[in-house]
C-alpha cells in the first residue's frame, strides 16, 4: 500500500496510508490529511488513486492541485495535475510531504514488452 509521509528537515515525522481511491490534503477540518499552517487553502490538493488500464492489480497515483493560493509541487516543479512515482518529493504549500509506494518495486521484478 502506499503512504504519504510527511517530513520535516527531511525527517519523516508521520505517515498517512493511501487507503482510499481520493485522499484530500487542506486546511479544512473536512480533509483526509489536515495541515494546520494558513499558506495551505481550506481545500488544497487531492490525491487520486487509479486501476491502471494495461497491468492488472497495479495501481497509478496522481496528485492534483485544486486550485490553491501558494501551489502544488512535485520535485520542486510546480503541478496542476501529475503522475506520482515513488520517492517523489511533494510540497504542498510549505509541508514537504515523500509518497512511498510499493508498486515500483513490484514492476522492477516483471519484464512486460508491449507492441
Amino acid at each position: 500500500m502506499a503512504e504519504l509521509q510527511l517530513l520535516v528537515d527531511d525527517v519523516v515525522v508521520k505517515s498517512f496510508p493511501l487507503d482510499k481511491t481520493i485522499v484530500s490534503i487542506g486546511r479544512a477540518q473536512g480533509n483526509d490529511i489536515i495541515i494546520d499552517d494558513d499558506s495551505v487553502s481550506a481545500e488544497h490538493a487531492r490525491i487520486e488513486l487509479i486501476p491502471n488500464d494495461l497491468l492488472d492489480g497495479f495501481i497509478d497515483i496522481f496528485i492534483a492541485d485544486l486550485g490553491s493560493t501558494n501551489g502544488t509541487f512535485v520535485n520542486d516543479q510546480q503541478i496542476k495535475r501529475h503522475q506520482l512515482e515513488n520517492s517523489d518529493y511533494i510540497r504542498i504549500a510549505w509541508t514537504d510531504f515523500k509518497i512511498i509506494s510499493d508498486e515500483g518495486a513490484k514492476l522492477a521484478k516483471t519484464s512486460v514488452i508491449l507492441r
